[in-house]
């Protein structure tokens, strides 16, 4: 799987950009900050997987002084010939083509998958809970419809229990809290199952991520993962001795949305104990490994978009890192393209959002 072309019109500070990324191994962007390197990748992201890794608003994704941005990309899918193309319209909802007909985000998504790897990936491992229940929920929702089924239906159910708590507290409705108990029968049963896909991914994970980490660190530590749970094993039980609590709250206290997981090196919790370097790896052998087990499930490794990363590691692990993704078409961002020419197969620069 490979992007043959990207095109790119209106786009943050990008006027019109065409490139033609080299389909297997290393296509580096290379230029000086604030000139549309990142945006680049943004753009591709954003198309292929309906979010921007920068957390921004589509309002703030097209050009100044134009109503709608444009990102057509032509992929290669096995014997396939795909064309994505994305129109972002502000004050509106996207327009996605696939092949020129109407396609949901998912379904490109699934035939599209991208690993990305950007600075702010360390807070998977260094950052608050929600940055790892978000990593491993999102990896679920690739590695197949029943998964990313599981995580919607939960997300959705748990939605609607908060509207219903907040409705009893205010009105103090019986028929309300009769309903509260159908749907603390739903919630628990979905978050089960959750909870179930999200230990069976990590423990499919940790070998994989174990031997990436090796590779790239030099080190022979052991990485180990855990799961750490806000309800024990019954969480229709939970829910019902937090009801008081989650009705005074307007929330619901316990439940997958609460879990979090634990990465540790030598049986050290990371966040707390492993250097940035140590984080960052760690960091990028997980994305790796959802790598290998996406390519395992698809036949074909998906795109991967780098951001930025090498400013942060050393020559040793920059070239490692290369080489661990380099079996797929790579493209990458960076300032400092000289110390990467050994690796790359295409390098592209761009200054003032066009290509030189």
């Amino acid at each position: 799987m490979h992007a043959e072309f990207v095109h790119i019109t209106d786009y943050r500070n990008i006027e019109s950009i065409h490139l033609e990324p080299a389909p297997v191994g290393v296509t580096a962007i290379t230029g000086a900050n604030g000139q549309g390197k990142s945006s680049i990748i943004e753009a591709i992201s954003y198309a292929l997987s309906g979010r921007s890794f920068r957390n921004a608003r589509k309002e703030s994704m097209v050009r100044k002084g134009c109503e709608q941005a444009v990102v057509r990309i032509g992929l290669a899918v096995g014997d396939r010939q795909v064309l994505v193309e994305l129109a972002m319209r502000k004050g509106s909802s996207d327009n996605l083509l696939l092949n020129h007909n109407v396609a949901a985000r998912s379904e490109v998504a699934r035939l599209a998958p991208l690993t990305i790897f950007t600075p702010g990936d360390i807070e998977i491992i260094a950052g608050p809970p929600a940055e790892r229940r978000d990593f491993v929920d999102s990896a679920l929702t690739v590695m197949g419809p029943r998964a990313a089924e599981a995580v919607e239906k939960y997300d959705a159910l748990l939605r609607h229990r908060t509207s219903i708590l907040r409705q009893i507290a205010a009105t103090n409705s019986s028929s309300l809290a009769e309903m509260l108990e159908v749907f603390d029968e739903q919630l628990a049963d979905a978050g089960e199952r959750l909870a179930r896909m999200r230990l069976s991914l990590l423990g499919r994970i940790e070998p994989v991520l174990s031997h990436l980490y090796a590779g790239i660190s030099g080190k022979s530590d052991k990485v180990s993962l855990s799961y750490s749970s806000t309800w024990g094993q019954d969480l229709r039980g939970a829910m019902t001795r937090s009801r008081g609590e989650d009705l005074r709250r307007g929330s619901t206290s316990v439940g997958p949305h609460r879990d979090d997981v634990a990465f540790s090196l030598n049986g050290l919790d990371a966040r707390y104990e492993a250097s940035q370097g140590e984080q960052r790896t760690l960091a990028f052998a997980l994305k790796m490994g959802l790598h290998e087990m996406v390519r395992d499930r698809v036949g074909e490794d998906p795109i991967v978009l780098l951001d930025d990363v090498f400013s942060e590691l050393d020559r040793s692990r920059s070239d490692k890192v290369l080489a661990t993704a380099n079996v797929a078409q790579v493209i990458v961002t960076t300032s400092i393209g000289d110390r990467l020419d050994e690796r790359v197969g295409l390098k592209l620069e761009v200054s003032g959002g066009a290509l030189l």
